[in-house]
Order: C-alpha cells, then structure tokens, then sequence
C-alpha cells in the first residue's frame, strides 16, 4: 500500500511538526529515530518534494509541509475520535439494539416489555424484527440488518458460540372451539383426525406438526381437511371461529381462551414435545454492555411471564 494512504504514516509527520523534531517524536511515539526517519523519507519520496526544510534547524515546514499538516492533522484527529468512540460503545448503555422475536409474540409478549425497559434506560434504542429463521440464521433479518438478540425457541443443538439465557418451558396444546366439537365431535385419539378439519401452523421458524406423543407412544397425523396459516395468531383465531383443530397452539396463546372457554382442550393427554424457551446474543453484541443489560433484564422478566403461566395452568406441564 502506498504510505500516502497510511494514516500512520501521517500520523508520524504529524507527531514530528507537533513535537518540534524527530528526536522528540521519537519519546512521544516510542520508536527508534530510524523507524521516523524511514517514515518521513518514503513520504516525500512518492510526494516528490520535501515536508521539511533541512537547511534549518529545528528543521521547519516547506510550504507544501505546512499545507500538507493543515489538510491531514484534522483527519487524524477525527480518526482518533471515532476510534474512542467505538471503544467507548461497548462500554455506554445507550445505543441501538436489534431484537427479534416469534411473529406471534412480538405484539402482545415482547413490546410491553420493550416499552417498560426504555422507560428505564431511554437512551437505548430498541428496533424489534420478526423472526426470519432459526438461530444461527435468525441473526441476520430478512433486509441484512444484524440481529443483537433474539426472543424465543431453542433448537436441538444451540452453537456454542451463542449467549443465552433459559426462561423457562413452553408447553403445546391441542384445542379447537366448543362450537367445533359440538359440530364434529371430540377427538380422543390421533386416529380420529381423519374425520377431522387441522389448523396448521407452518412459518420461517417451524414446521407443521406431524405426529404427537402420550407417554412411549407417537402417532402420525392425519387429516380430512387442512388450513394451513403462517403465524400463530392466524392460527389462535381460526381455530376460535370454529375452524377447525390446533393440534400445537402454545399454552401462551391459548390460556386465556382456555379460560374464556372460547377454546377447549382436545385430544387429552396427547401433545407435542414442549420447547424451552431462551433469551439469545449474538457473540458480537454481546461485548456491548448495553446488549448484556438487555439480556439479562429480558430473561428475567420471561422467566416471570412462564412462572406464571405455569402456576396458574399446572395441569399442562
């Protein structure tokens, strides 16, 4: 590379005009006389013309030197700046941070809690994203924005190079409106659900459930007739108009409606295998201070979210 675009470089023409001579430069910079010598030489030589009047000591600026000082001494200085202030961004609590969570939570589950964590730290700025893919994809959104944290599931196999922070269990019910039963009877076994309309849910960050599981045993699942949706909210709602069967709606998005009675359990005893559910960093963010806070903050208040879920429908875990 040529030394003209060595910032270091200038760096040291700098330090020799500001110090008063290469001796002094020297002491500031902590390198041999040689080291600046070199420096100053190959400048001028790709220049063409000397920085520094020799025939003058302490050696002073030519023209072209003076000029030269006046255009680059500000860059460097706002070289310096910027510099401080990226290692000084891990250090604030403020700044952006990127957050992505499950379509289905973000509204009613993530945004409260965003909203009551700025109040408290308003200089951080929060920016929430659907979840486009599961972890290690979900880290970048669907427009290439990198991802800080995200909100939601675990896989099978987290990567050892991601932060997380256990919340608790998710718990997955199969249910279906009073009205629909009373229409089309009341499943007991997976074997019924060929009389049976399904409400599945297939999205970036699942796949429709197949089969379901009570104690050792599992059973396909089959359909009369399926509606197939993208979110879980499509599919809270269809199955509320009588729509048909969730066989997989998390006990999150359906306890209230459990209680309404504007659902009711099918298939009893049967279910899906529950996931656990994490606050996750990316390796990167999580140097940020600011990202830690919000991790830790986060987690604990989901911790409180699932605690009580799970205490006041005990009966699903």
């Amino acid at each position: 590379m040529s030394r003209l675009n060595d910032l270091d470089a200038w760096k040291v023409f700098c330090e020799i005009v500001s110090a008063g001579g290469i001796n002094a430069a020297c002491d500031k910079l902590g390198v041999e006389p040689s080291t600046v010598s070199r420096t100053l030489k190959a400048l001028e030589t790709e220049i063409g013309s000397p920085l520094f009047s020799r025939a003058s000591r302490p050696a002073a600026l030519t023209e072209l030197g003076r000029r030269a000082y006046a255009k680059v001494a500000p860059i460097l200085s706002a070289q310096d700046a910027f510099l401080a202030e990226l290692r000084g961004d891990r250090d604030r609590l403020a700044g952006v941070i990127r957050v992505a969570s499950h379509a289905g939570i973000g509204p009613h589950e993530i945004i409260p809690k965003l909203v009551e964590f700025q109040m408290t730290y308003p200089e951080i700025q929060l920016e929430l994203y659907e979840l486009s893919a599961p972890i290690p994809s979900g880290f970048t959104s669907t427009d290439g924005e990198p991802i800080d944290v995200i909100v939601g599931y675990g896989p099978e196999k987290i990567p050892a190079n991601v932060v997380r922070r256990h919340c608790g269990v998710m718990p997955f019910i199969a249910c279906a409106s009073p009205l629909y039963v009373r229409r089309h009877g009341m499943p007991l076994e997976p074997k019924d659900l060929r009389l049976h309309a399904g409400i599945l849910i297939n999205s970036p960050t699942r796949n429709s459930t197949t089969s379901l599981r009570r104690g050792d045993r599992e059973e396909k699942l089959h359909w009369k007739q399926r509606m197939v949706v993208h979110n879980l909210m499509s599919a809270q709602r269809a199955a509320a108009m009588g729509g048909g069967i969730v066989p997989d709606l998390p006990l999150y998005h359906c306890a209230a409606l459990l209680e309404s009675k504007l659902l009711i359990q099918v298939l009893p005893g049967w279910h899906r295998a529950p996931l656990d559910c994490y606050v996750f960093a990316s390796e990167e963010a999580w140097e940020r201070r600011r990202v830690q806070v919000f991790v830790e903050w986060m987690a604990e208040r989901e911790r409180e979210t699932l605690a009580e879920l799970r205490e006041m429908h005990p009966e699903f875990y």
